[in-house]
């Protein structure tokens, strides 16, 4: 994209600003002094009440500061300081440069050396070392008060534009050129004999002229030459031009020292600047439809036209530094340089130059070309309470090198998120035919109000046609035009493309020819009346920086400004998201914590950056859980988040404390079953750890004993009619600071249970003489059967263990119990028997009563 520094003209009003400025000065200089001395009568008075919640601000000046939030996210905000204002550069923004466009992130990871490896732009005069020169920023934006959204009152930008001075520039003729270097000398003597001695400016002081070069990292109109990227020629659309807008170059090798020998550069062929009989350039050329050009026919409009000694140049770049000449960075100072040749290491990189020379391609034919000079749309002022003009002023100018065509301008949308381009149609203007029914040959101007849509154009005069397209077709305004030449002048309108050729064929080393595609520099907001509350700059009427969409020069595409420069929030539903990591965070060498990330605005997704120690168990969540690394140190984390408005960055860490001994957490004691298998697991305090079980008593089941293992298992049956045992257990745990106490624990295995019955129960009333016979399942003379307490006839319960409530073991199964003096057990089932390996008996009632 190719954009230029440009001020409004006739309209008293100074190139992006938002107030009036008077037309006389001796009369501006008046009212400015009438308003000081008032200033200063009533300087005690206190502030207008009530200050608005969101109030505009248009800043121009030095760039004292400039930093960046996170240098890793091409997205990411940061803060500048501008005339003493420190403005917050919100997440999102796209800078305009001379003829680029770069995120904020990416002013400082396209920074050459040496301010590349310290995280600076090299734009700023704090930086240091400090650049050699200095540089403006305009800004444009709102002075918003704290509320929901806003935690502080701050200046929110939300348009910038660096230079190194808005309108730095300089002119003269070509008076040497220097092919060796690739550079320009300019203003000085005509063919300077002491130019012709060669050498550097180090080495030749005395070659008259400013030195310059131009700032072209892909070789498009030159060699491949560039101090500084940011600060470079367009290559997609003709910044080095003819005063039509035919693209120019400068010859990458010295040209033929004879005239007509044979081109040393094909790109930039001197057969493309013919001269008249006196051995001069012409002023003016007409070139040929190239469909009538035999190969190597020349002038041929396929091809750029070089600068020659003796044009006429106006020329805007950076002032940078002969790196091999000084040893310093090229924009490196301060300036004077200290080192030998002082000033004279220095020269104009130059991202812009207009020759004074006349171009123009035959009627009709293909490729043709056009530029853009003035781009200027109002915001919709009208729809701002208390603002003084409507504001919808719209004005396009610009050259073309074929009058027989009208050209047809588009406005450029982008979607948001996805960031399509579609073109949105503004309308047609005609072209100015030159003397004697013209004045200047060329040059095309769309001010509207025009003609309605659907006018015909054959019956307005040629160099008179405007026709708008249809109602609010500028509103929203976008950030981009496009002007392309009509292919076919009485068609209204032509395809949405509106490309003569195609917007994949090229011309002139890489230009598409027939279109001119650039920012809008100047846009109108809504101005204040005097007396009554200052208004905002309505950037909620730009859709590019409301709903996002827009890509730098670097194809990075971007969302809604965060945070956003308006009390009133864009889009509305959808919020912004205002990205917050929580913490800071402390965990254990090695242990672990859950993040509590959160996020205001729509539907936001998270992203964490993976930690460059430790781990995170999931990127996309809010709350992961932390794993810390072994040892003391400190973590840093990164989180973005994200919705369809824009995007939002914060950061926070995690300390990690030194390792300490670990602690075993209790491992409780459990009850198994003869044959059923047993798993234990440890687990500690300040981990990780290593564990070591080590078992105590018989029988021995840890194998090998002592294990090295978190979990231990086995799986331990008793044999028929054995007891129940108790294993003993120890674990003790290891990290990096020692070992832990131990923790005890045990499992206890029954043997596998009987069966029991009571097979027959008798009472003798006489003699108080209880009989119990019984089995068990398991024969074995380690089975024990008891008889358990019962309710007697009178209701109370008798414990036969006061008189012993064992059963002889008669072998074979069969026990039997008598108990002398035992009181008749009572009616129903109340009688139990019950055995050491876990059976018992169904409740069973008295089979036999006698005397």
């Amino acid at each position: 994209m190719h954009i230029e520094n440009i001020t409004s003209g006739g309209h008293g009003r100074s190139a992006g600003a938002n107030t009036w400025t008077p037309r006389g000065d001796r009369l501006g200089f008046r009212a400015l002094a009438l308003s000081l001395m008032q200033l200063c009568w009533v300087g005690s008075a206190a502030a207008q009440t009530p200050i608005p919640p969101s109030t505009q601000f248009d800043v121009t000046g030095f760039l004292e500061e400039a930093t960046v939030n996170t240098i890793g996210d091409p997205l990411s905000g940061g803060s500048l300081k501008v005339n003493g204002h420190t403005v917050t550069v919100p997440t999102n923004t796209v800078v305009i440069m001379p003829a680029a466009a770069f995120t904020w992130q990416e002013l400082f990871t396209q920074a050459p050396q040496p301010y590349l490896a310290l995280n600076e732009t090299g734009l700023a005069l704090a930086d240091l070392p400090a650049p050699l020169a200095s540089y403006e920023v305009h800004v444009v934006g709102n002075r918003v008060l704290p509320d929901a959204n806003h935690l502080t009152d701050q200046y929110i930008a939300g348009l910038i534009y660096i230079s190194q001075q808005g309108l730095n520039s300089g002119a003269g003729f070509i008076n040497f050129i220097d092919y060796t270097l690739g550079e320009l000398r300019v203003g000085g003597l005509l063919n300077d004999p002491a130019c012709a001695q060669g050498g550097t400016a180090l080495t030749n002081p005395l070659c008259s002229g400013a030195r310059v070069r131009i700032n072209d990292p892909v070789g498009r109109f030159g060699r491949v030459i560039t101090p500084d990227a940011r600060f470079s020629v367009d290559d997609a659309n003709p910044t080095i031009i003819a005063g039509t807008g035919f693209p120019m170059c400068l010859p990458r090798v010295a040209p033929p020292a004879v005239a007509g020998g044979a081109e040393t550069d094909l790109l930039c062929p001197q057969g493309n600047r013919p001269k008249d009989v006196a051995g001069n350039f012409v002023p003016s050329i007409s070139m040929a439809d190239p469909a009538t050009l035999v190969a190597g026919q020349l002038p041929d409009p396929r091809v750029q036209a070089p600068l020659e000694v003796g044009d006429y140049i106006t020329f805007a770049g950076t002032l940078v530094v002969d790196v091999f000449a000084t040893g310093f960075g090229p924009t490196e100072g301060p300036f004077p340089l200290p080192t030998a040749g002082g000033t004279g290491n220095t020269y104009i990189a130059a991202h812009t130059i207009t020759n004074n020379v006349a171009i123009y391609t035959a009627a009709g034919t293909n490729p043709a070309y056009v530029m853009t000079e003035v781009a200027l749309i109002g915001t919709g002022g009208l729809t701002v309470i208390g603002a003084g003009e409507a504001a919808i002023r719209t004005r396009f100018e610009g050259m073309t090198t074929d009058p027989s065509r009208q050209i047809h301008l588009y406005g450029v949308d982008v979607a948001p998120v996805t960031g399509v381009v579609t073109d949105r149609d503004f309308g047609i203007i005609g072209v100015d035919q030159g003397p004697p029914t013209g004045a200047v040959k060329g040059r095309w101007r769309f001010r509207p109000p025009c003609a309605v849509f659907g006018t015909d154009p054959t019956t307005i005069k040629f160099d008179k046609l405007c026709i708008m397209n249809a109602a609010n077709t500028f509103l929203p305004p976008p950030r981009e035009v496009r002007a392309v030449i009509d292919a076919n002048p009485t068609a209204l309108p032509p395809s949405p493309a509106g490309w003569v050729f195609g917007q994949t064929t090229t011309f002139a080393n890489g230009i598409i020819a027939g279109q001119y595609h650039a920012p809008i520099l100047e846009y109108i907001f809504p101005e204040n009346i005097p007396g009554t509350p200052i208004v905002e700059n309505n950037f909620n009427a730009l859709d590019f920086l409301a709903k996002g969409g827009y890509a730098s020069s670097l194809g990075t595409i971007v969302g809604v400004l965060n945070p956003w420069p308006s009390n009133i929030l864009p889009g509305g539903a959808c919020q912004v998201p205002v990205a917050n990591a929580g913490g800071p965070y402390t965990v254990a060498s090695g242990g672990t914590v859950t993040l509590a990330a959160t996020s205001t605005g729509t539907a936001p997704t998270f992203a964490w950056t993976a930690p460059v120690s430790g781990s995170l168990s999931n990127l996309a969540i809010a709350n992961p859980v932390f794993t810390a690394p072994v040892g003391a140190q400190s973590v840093p984390l990164s989180l973005k988040v994200t919705n369809a408005c824009g995007t939002s960055t914060a950061t926070t860490s995690v300390t990690v404390n030194g390792a300490t001994l670990p602690t075993v957490n209790h491992i409780a004691p459990i009850t198994v079953a003869s044959g059923a298998p047993v798993s234990l697991t440890a687990s500690c305090i300040n981990g990780p750890c290593t564990f070591v079980w080590t078992q105590t008593g018989t029988p021995v089941v840890l194998v090998p004993n002592p294990f090295t293992g978190a979990t231990i298992s086995f799986t331990l049956t008793l044999p028929v009619g054995a007891p129940g045992t108790t294993l003993q257990f120890s674990v003790v745990a290891t990290n990096a600071a020692g070992a832990s106490a131990p923790e005890f624990t045990t499992v206890t295995v029954n043997p596998t249970a009987d069966a029991v019955t009571i097979a027959s129960a008798e009472y003798r009333t006489g003699k108080q003489r209880l009989i119990l016979n019984a089995t068990s399942s398991i024969v074995s003379p380690s089975v024990i059967l008891t008889l358990d307490p019962y309710v007697t006839t009178t209701g109370t319960t008798f414990d036969p263990a006061t008189l012993g409530n064992v059963f002889t073991n008669n072998g074979g199964g069969l026990y039997i119990i008598t108990l002398v003096g035992a009181p008749q057990p009572g009616a129903g089932n109340v009688l139990r028997v019950r055995s050491n390996l876990g059976g018992v008996s169904p409740l069973t009632a008295l089979t036999r009563i006698r005397p």
